[in-house]
């Protein structure tokens, strides 16, 4: 009965996440049409690759503290320590983040001369540099509320640093102030957020002067992470600067766009990751290894149900979504799209299938994979994107996805195995086909007809999925006493 109580409650807990995680991508759609028609393929182009060399140094600056805090309070009931270690953590990432600021303003210069050949854009840069410090201090904050499964006040942190970036990237760019409006509405929507975290946290756990004991365990833990980031950067973003190289900005503007909705895919990867390393952290120390097992077993199908779906529709409206969501400079883009989702996919078998690396203590293991799949990565790009352009370029990134995901599969089953769910992965794809056959035959020329089409194939989908009997009568036992419970709390709350 217990076990039941505790998987409803990590059910319940991924599902709020996921509501928020929508609402969340869903004002995310909402800038995409704002940035790139206000900015164009040009000026979105350079900030894209402002974007991506941030993403590059954060890893860095950030010391993989984040994870390390998950991994090593999940299960801890000693405030004194928690506010220790947060502290520690939360000061030694803000020296760092802001050294690495001041050293990326000095050299904004050279990087517009080098990256987008014009001097006269370094503004663009020497502005973006304070989100280092910004980008780097707040994973640590957002990480002491996942940490004790405090998704409540998570979401609610997330909703609104993003409704309040929407909010004022829409407000600057009425206003007339472009691409510099939208640097500064994400410097002020990450400041709001940073404070306000930080503010939440010290009233609950006080402030007193940290004394950095634990911080060698976190950094032996963490720091074989720090590279990983950076590689993964490589696999993830690098393409950017190449397509840059080869094609110009305009094209590494277009491909953002189109790499980024197919992205989407994905959706569920972060909800269902901010959930569940606290909880097989807890449970793997606990030494309840089928727990564990369990979680990371429907974790991974039930992100796979819906993943599987969302690449397939995302690749069937690809056009119309580029037209309805950009300008026709972007429409080029949409053969990006499939790629990008089924990349998307093997991207998070690699991300589920990592949290076992890290439970056993192996993290140095994943430099290796992510090594291998960078020089993939590389390679391809190189040979690709002169001949095949943006499409050679997310065919490199499939490839190397492919590689990472798989290889992560082989390395983990010797320490970890759970269920993989295969016939469900098959049932799940085929029931993703009567879908798309079933948005075909809609055909969504508009709007209106975009918005139907999507509702009827989630429809059909979970219809063929029951149908085909893709869930086991237990599950759906499951669900619906998951359903009943979660509105009796509710009824309780209102009450």
């Amino acid at each position: 009965m217990q076990k039941i109580q505790e998987y409803t409650t990590f059910g319940r807990q991924v599902i709020y996440v996921i509501v928020i995680d929508i609402v969340t991508y869903v004002l995310g759609i909402i800038q995409i049409p704002i940035i790139t028609k206000a900015l164009g393929s040009y000026q979105y182009g350079i900030w894209a690759l402002i974007i991506t060399a941030n993403s590059l140094i954060i890893p860095f600056t950030g010391l993989s503290f984040s994870m390390s805090l998950i991994r090593f309070l999940a299960g801890e009931k000693d405030n004194d320590k928690i506010r220790d270690d947060f502290l520690s953590a939360l000061s030694l990432v803000a020296l760092s983040g802001a050294v690495f600021s001041v050293l990326y303003f000095l050299v904004s210069g050279f990087l517009a001369t080098f990256v987008l050949k014009n001097s006269g854009l370094a503004n663009y840069f020497r502005l973006s540099s304070v989100l280092i410090l910004l980008n780097s201090t707040l994973p640590v904050a957002l990480a002491f509320f996942r940490r004790g499964t405090r998704i409540g006040i998570f979401n609610i942190l997330n909703l609104g640093g993003i409704t309040l970036q929407v909010g004022l990237t829409i407000l600057f760019i009425a206003l007339g102030y472009g691409l510099t409006g939208v640097i500064w509405a994400v410097i002020l929507s990450a400041a709001a957020f940073n404070i306000i975290s930080v503010a939440i946290i010290f009233k609950e756990i006080g402030f007193r002067r940290p004394n950095f004991s634990n911080m060698k365990s976190y950094l032996k833990w963490g720091l074989p992470l720090t590279p990983n980031s950076a590689i993964q950067w490589i696999i993830n973003a690098s393409d950017r600067y190449i397509i840059n190289y080869f094609k110009g900005v305009s094209a590494a503007g277009i491909y953002n766009a189109a790499d980024g909705l197919g992205s989407y895919a994905s959706f569920a990867l972060m909800p269902i990751g901010i959930v569940l390393f606290p909880v097989i952290s807890k449970t793997y120390d606990e030494g309840n290894r089928d727990q564990c097992r369990d979680y990371l077993k429907y974790s991974f199908k039930y992100l796979m149900m819906l993943m599987i779906p969302s690449a397939v529709g995302l690749s069937v409206l690809a056009k119309l979504l580029l037209r309805t969501l950009t300008t026709s400079q972007f429409i080029s883009g949409s053969s990006v799209v499939a790629l990008a989702t089924f990349g998307a996919s093997w991207l998070a078998v690699f991300q589920i299938l990592i949290y076992v690396i890290q439970l056993v203590g192996k993290t140095q293991i994943t430099v290796r994979l992510l090594g291998i799949a960078a020089v993939v990565n590389v390679i391809l790009n190189i040979i690709l994107i002169p001949h095949a352009g943006i499409v050679g370029s997310e065919i490199a990134s499939t490839v190397s996805y492919i590689v990472l995901g798989g290889l992560a599969l082989i390395v983990t089953r010797r320490y970890l195995k759970f269920d993989l769910s295969l016939s469900f992965l098959m049932k799940s794809a085929l029931a993703s086909g009567f879908m798309a056959l079933c948005i075909w035959l809609i055909n969504p020329e508009s709007a209106l007809r975009l918005g139907l089409s999507i509702f009827a194939g989630i429809i059909a989908y979970f219809a063929a999925l029951i149908l085909i009997r893709g869930f086991s009568k237990s599950e759906l036992a499951f669900f619906m006493g998951f359903i009943r419970n979660i509105f009796k709390a509710n009824s309780k709350v209102n009450n």
